[in-house]
C-alpha cells in the first residue's frame, strides 16, 4: 500500500506529477496508477484490526471515487481536471496533512519530515 499512497501523493501535488508522467510511456503510467488506487480502495473498504482501520474505512468512498475517475478516463490519459483535487481529499481522509506549502509548490518529503 505504500506504493499506492506515494503514488496519491505525486497525484495530489502538480510539481512531482509533471515528473513522474517523464519516467514510463502514458499507458504504463496509467496503468501503474488505476491498478494501485483500486488495490488503494479494496484495501481502505476492507480495513480491519488496526488503531487506523476505521480512518481507512471512511476513507473508502473517496479512494473508490478515484479508482473509478482514472479508470473512465479516454485511454492514453494522464491527468483529468479535478484529479488533483481528489488526490487530496483521499489524502485529508487517510490522515495526510496538506504539507508547509501547500500541494502546488510541494516537491517531495525532507527526510526529517518522514
Amino acid at each position: 500500500m505504500a506504493e499506492a499512497l506515494n503514488l496519491l501523493t505525486v497525484l495530489a501535488a502538480p510539481r512531482l506529477y509533471a515528473r513522474w508522467c517523464t519516467q514510463a510511456p502514458p499507458e504504463e503510467l496509467r496503468t501503474a496508477l488505476q491498478s494501485r488506487m483500486a488495490a488503494l480502495a479494496a484495501f481502505c473498504a476492507g480495513a480491519w484490526g488496526s488503531p487506523d482501520a476505521e480512518r481507512f474505512r471512511s476513507a473508502a468512498p473517496k479512494v473508490q471515487t478515484l479508482a473509478e475517475s482514472l479508470a473512465g478516463a479516454p485511454p492514453g490519459r494522464l491527468m483529468d481536471s479535478g484529479w488533483n483535487a481528489q488526490a487530496r481529499e483521499c489524502l485529508g481522509a487517510l490522515g495526510i496533512p496538506t504539507p508547509p506549502g501547500g500541494w502546488e509548490a510541494f516537491e517531495g518529503w525532507s527526510a526529517s519530515s518522514e
